[in-house]
């Protein structure tokens, strides 16, 4: 981030990503939709973590983790109907 206050940054990138990710928990846990635009911006805040060697936070790797099985069962389900070609 180069600047000097990069870790005053860093810092509220995984503040509001931790936000983000309780936010879509809360909604996988009541049912309601989770957008796109979330999951992306939960993805884009974790490569700039990346980027910056900064750890995510625990939230946030639960969530993004958990996003990512349930993608990857819907496309192993899809794969297997019966009847599709």
């Amino acid at each position: 981030m180069g600047n000097g206050d990069g870790g005053a940054k860093i810092a509220e990138v995984q503040r509001l990503a931790t936000a983000l990710a309780a936010r879509v928990r809360y909604a996988q846990l009541v049912g309601r939709p989770v957008y796109e635009a979330q999951i992306s911006a939960l993805v884009s805040a974790a490569r700039l973590m990346d980027e910056e060697k900064a750890p995510w936070p625990p939230m946030v790797e639960e969530v993004l983790t958990e996003l990512a099985r349930t993608i990857e069962g819907a496309g192993s389900v899809a794969d297997g109907v019966p009847g599709e070609p």
